[in-house]
């Protein structure tokens, strides 16, 4: 049993010295904030973050943010400008419309994108209405689900007839002795 322990033991530090440096290398981009609340034309300025593995990948970095507008599909890069940080980067962007838009962040390294989760809205002009579109479209097929349920149900339904007819019998049982 102790042994069993100690290999257990060694195998789980074998993983996590090996998964760490697998994860630096995976990188990513952090935005410092979200485009919650703004009104088309209003300039939203987050700032990029990379984690990337090597300086020297940081030094070919040439982060953004793509914006791409869900009804229409029109879509808008805007690049970001270094800090004197070189992970951190500024970036100015613009939604020229008001409607429901996908806004993904890129570190122009490796070629990824990282989509900001969700979909965001900015607030269309007074005149315009607005129509919420859902933030998690039903996928194809959704419906409720009728057999599963009438499965339970009749399940139920069953264990029910049996537990009155148990019933009876003790009872008929009972009378007969008496």
């Amino acid at each position: 049993m102790r042994r069993l322990g100690a290999i257990l033991v060694l195998t789980l530090m074998a993983v996590g010295a090996l998964s760490a440096p697998a994860l630096a290398k995976e990188g990513g981009v952090e935005l410092s904030s979200t485009p919650i609340g703004l009104k088309p034309g209003e300039p939203w300025t987050p700032q990029i973050r990379l984690i990337l593995g090597t300086s020297e990948q940081l030094a070919r970095a040439k982060p953004g943010v793509t914006i791409r507008n869900v009804d229409a599909g029109e879509e808008l890069t805007y690049r970001a400008v270094p800090t004197k940080s070189p992970q951190v980067w500024d970036v100015r962007v613009v939604f020229p419309e008001g409607g429901w838009w996908l806004v993904e962040s890129f570190d122009g390294v490796t070629g990824r994108a990282y989509p900001l989760a969700g979909q965001w809205y900015v607030e269309r002009p007074p005149a315009a209405p607005a129509a919420p579109a859902p933030l998690d479209p039903e996928p194809a097929g959704a419906t409720f689900p009728v057999v599963p349920v009438a499965a339970v149900g009749f399940a139920l339904l069953l264990a029910a007839a049996g537990a009155a007819l148990l019933l009876r019998r003790q009872r008929l049982r009972l009378s007969h002795e008496t």
